[in-house]
């Protein structure tokens, strides 16, 4: 049951002193009785001190009263400048009956019969990051509830979309790429298309993208950082799981798999990706891509000889539904008690050593607690200890302990059936920033953030590896399943352009020509001389011979 809202709860955000990058300055959050929903009004101030006083004449303002006889202003003085505004207040005769919410169910609705699902999620989660940004401006601004789609689908008003998603507006991080912000807007002018057909808006306004670079958003790894992966693997999913997830790095290391692939990769089930083994010496195995992959098609494609040898490793006896099936992450719930139970091993040798008392000042408790130990470990002393028999030293007590603490940790795991696809690529690059690999240097200039080894650039490793052993870009497209070859071009061209050139210029140079002679060119020539026949050597000889 949802919390009912508590008029006059006002917060301040951000509740700090303001960066360079907080260009809105600070905004006041909480609970209108006019529109019944949580909004955010702009203080219009960069002063931390009279942020505070606007948040208290807010909260006076919703409790008496006041905040609804005047329409929604947060202070007395609080006046809205709306000849200034990039979109006015239209009269209510020409008000359109379209809004935003009708026009956005209408879309969606739409594309749920003709995208798949997961497009569909996407499109819909940044058409709502837009809804917000264009609903926090009319917030500070002061203007009406409602939005009208012909008020926001103007070309100031996108550009000012673009500008605030560039900022980082709605997201997690400081700013965004603009890459991504070219992404996004993709979705939200596919919106406005949508609307245009429809007559809700009269044009479609000319926004331009932003220029980027056209460039990996990180870069394949080489064999030493992969091994550095599956060392890493046990600090982060555990010791049980590690097998597991050390299986499903090698499977995308050695097949380019993306990792909806991987997650999706069967044994026996043709409705999934799964390989196909051949009847005959002569023939190769293959693996059969069915439709509900990226590009949308049923694909064969060659299986490589490293993903081969791995899959034979597989006894044909488990050889049965997911060929990758990582385990869970293990979690060690550790106590942050002062004390520690020595495990049963070590209290045996402890008390072949020391006494009780000895025992009890290492472990940080009473004479009564390690005879209780004792007796509940069934342990009997051969010798009992009249005297002191001195300290345990201290790095004994720290194996001793660390051993105890791995022991009486309790692991903990999720009860999930199955690990989803987007769960495997978190816990995937979280090992990679385990294992310090570096993919992408931040750089400011390209608003650049540092981005650690993924499975997709266990992928990228695999097309290097497949380029560096001569196979061709057109080979190298179906491995890899670009819908187009274009991708396959913009992504790994460059990389095979320049080794095919390497290979060349290393042929030239390295050619060794020999010194000239009389035969075939002047000396001091640039001729090679040809060699002769047996015929012609044998002439040369005789006529040598009767000079």
């Amino acid at each position: 049951m949802p919390r009912r809202p508590e008029i006059g709860n006002v917060q301040l955000y951000p509740n700090r002193p303001l960066k360079k990058s907080d260009r809105n300055g600070y905004v006041l959050k909480f609970y209108c009785p006019i529109r019944k929903k949580r909004i955010r009004r702009n203080c219009g101030t960069r002063d931390r001190r009279e942020a505070r006083r606007i948040l208290r004449e807010c909260r006076e303002r919703l409790l008496n009263g006041q905040y609804v006889e005047s329409g929604g202003a947060i202070t007395a003085t609080h006046a809205v400048q709306s000849s200034t505004l990039i979109m006015g207040l239209p009269n209510d005769g020409d008000r359109p009956s379209t809004t935003w919410q009708d026009a956005f169910d209408r879309y969606r609705k739409h594309k749920s019969t003709r995208v798949r699902s997961k497009s569909l999620t996407d499109a819909v989660s940044r058409l709502n990051i837009a809804e917000r940004i264009f609903e926090g401006y009319r917030d500070d601004h002061g203007l009406s509830e409602g939005l009208q789609v012909t008020d926001v689908m103007t070309l100031d008003m996108l550009e000012y979309l673009q500008d605030r998603l560039l900022a980082g507006d709605e997201c997690r991080y400081d700013v965004r790429s603009p890459n991504t912000v070219n992404s996004m807007m993709a979705a939200v002018m596919a919106f406005v298309r949508f609307c245009h057909r429809h007559g809700w808006i009269d044009k479609i306004p000319p926004v331009e993208k932003l220029d980027t670079d056209d460039v990996m958003k990180g870069r394949p790894i080489t064999g030493e950082e992969f091994e550095r992966l599956l060392d890493a693997t046990p600090e982060v999913v555990g010791e049980l799981s590690a097998p597991s997830w050390q299986f499903a790095l090698r499977v995308l290391w050695e097949s380019g798999f993306r990792v909806g692939d991987l997650m999706d990769f069967s044994w026996d089930d043709d409705r999934h990706i799964h390989p196909v083994w051949p009847s005959r010496k002569w023939l190769h195995p293959t693996i059969v891509i069915p439709s509900t992959q990226k590009n949308g098609r049923h694909q064969e494609i060659p299986m490589l000889p490293g993903l081969r040898e791995l899959l034979e490793t597989v006894p044909k006896c488990d050889r049965k539904e997911w060929v990758v099936d990582p385990l869970p992450i293990e979690y060690e719930i550790k106590s942050d008690t002062d004390w520690f139970r020595p495990t049963n091993d070590d209290l045996k040798g402890l008390t072949a050593r020391y006494s009780n008392r000895s025992i009890a000042a290492a472990c940080g408790v009473s004479d009564t607690a390690v005879r209780k130990w004792l007796s509940e470990c069934r342990i009997r002393r051969n010798v009992e200890f009249q005297s002191n028999t001195g300290t345990i030293t201290s790095s004994e007590i720290r194996s001793i302990r660390r051993r105890a603490t791995k022991h009486h940790s309790h692991g903990a795991r999720r009860t999930l059936r199955r690990l989803t696809k987007e769960r495997v690529g978190r816990i995937t690059a979280i090992i990679g920033k385990e294992a310090g690999i570096i993919v992408q240097q931040p750089d400011h200039r390209t608003y650049q953030k540092v981005k650690y080894a993924s499975a997709h650039d266990l992928r990228r490793g695999c097309a290097q590896r497949l380029i560096n052993v001569g196979v061709s870009a057109e080979t190298l497209k179906v491995i890899m399943r670009h819908r187009d070859f274009a991708t396959t071009e913009r992504y790994y061209g460059a990389m095979r352009s320049a080794q095919s050139a390497a290979a060349e210029v290393a042929a030239q140079m390295s050619a060794q020509t020999s010194p000239n002679s009389f035969v075939g060119g002047l000396l001091g020539g640039h001729e090679t001389s040809d060699k002769l026949s047996p015929e012609e050597l044998s002439k040369l000889k005789a006529l040598l011979n009767s000079l």
